[in-house]
């Protein structure tokens, strides 16, 4: 008996540390491409500020200032200060959306504000990993201009 709860033990631990790797490993690179198609600017950033300029029921908007660390599409800067809205579900606490992201971005027009605002891909903001870092730099090596045409990824 002791025998068979030692291996179940042991087969758990194993399962554990498998899904923690996969944790790691997701997205996969042809899901961070297809994003990546799907936004304006893509980049690796430092949130420094963020907080809730509107509400609706169940539904909340969040102005988030970042700082660029890494620029992957899109012209922003390495060093560069840019602003950008996250919908979000109501509840959710301000320390989720601060610290080092990697975040899609959309370009719409504010009719209210008559300016360009960035706004984030849905469901597409990711906490900063070293796999998904190396992941998004393979892509825009991918589509790098080669001989006047753009690669296809």
């Amino acid at each position: 008996m002791k025998i068979l709860f030692q291996t179940f033990l042991l087969a758990l631990l194993l399962a554990a540390s498998t899904f923690a790797q996969d944790d790691e490993k997701w997205p996969s690179l042809s899901y961070l491409k297809s994003d990546y198609r799907s936004s304006y600017a893509v980049a690796h950033v430092k949130v420094y500020e963020a907080e809730i300029v509107n509400r609706i029921p169940g539904y909340e908007n969040w102005k988030i200032n970042c700082e660029v660390v890494e620029p992957f599409k899109g012209k922003f800067q390495k060093g560069e200060k840019v602003e950008y809205f996250h919908g979000a579900e109501a509840g959710f606490r301000k320390e989720l959306f601060l610290g080092e992201k990697i975040v899609f971005l959309l370009r719409e027009f504010d009719e209210k504000e008559k300016k360009r605002i960035y706004v984030v891909l849905e469901n597409s903001t990711l906490p900063h990993t070293a796999d998904r870092v190396q992941k998004l730099r393979t892509i825009r090596r991918q589509t790098v201009k080669r001989g006047g045409q753009r690669a296809k990824i």
